[in-house]
């Protein structure tokens, strides 16, 4: 995320998208605490063996993250969904075990 003048990322787990394969991804952003968090095919990224935790905080200073005027996609991306706020890990989860991937 990048509002022109503060960048805030954080990846997921290593290892867990295979090519050719079709994959669920939530990625979490919070604004409340400023935390990020990826949901991979219904599973919470903890971190694993790479790091501490699997959640990362961005700044407070983001403001928005609205600094281009249009969003690029990858054409691997099948369905994108954007929300108006900040699901739970249990949201995530469930929308995977629904099957919803539109």
């Amino acid at each position: 995320m990048n509002d022109g003048r503060t960048e805030a990322a954080w990846s997921s787990d290593r290892q867990l998208l295979q090519a050719g394969k079709l994959h669920h991804a939530a990625i979490i952003v919070d604004g409340g605490p400023k935390i990020i968090t990826f949901v991979v095919d219904g599973v919470l990224c903890d971190g694993g063996d790479q790091r501490q935790f699997g959640w990362g905080r961005f700044s407070p200073n983001l403001r928005t993250p609205n600094a281009a005027a249009t969003l690029t996609i990858m054409p691997q991306v099948q369905a994108l969904r954007l929300y108006n706020r900040a699901l739970r890990t249990s949201e995530a989860v469930g929308n995977f075990r629904a099957g919803d991937r539109q």
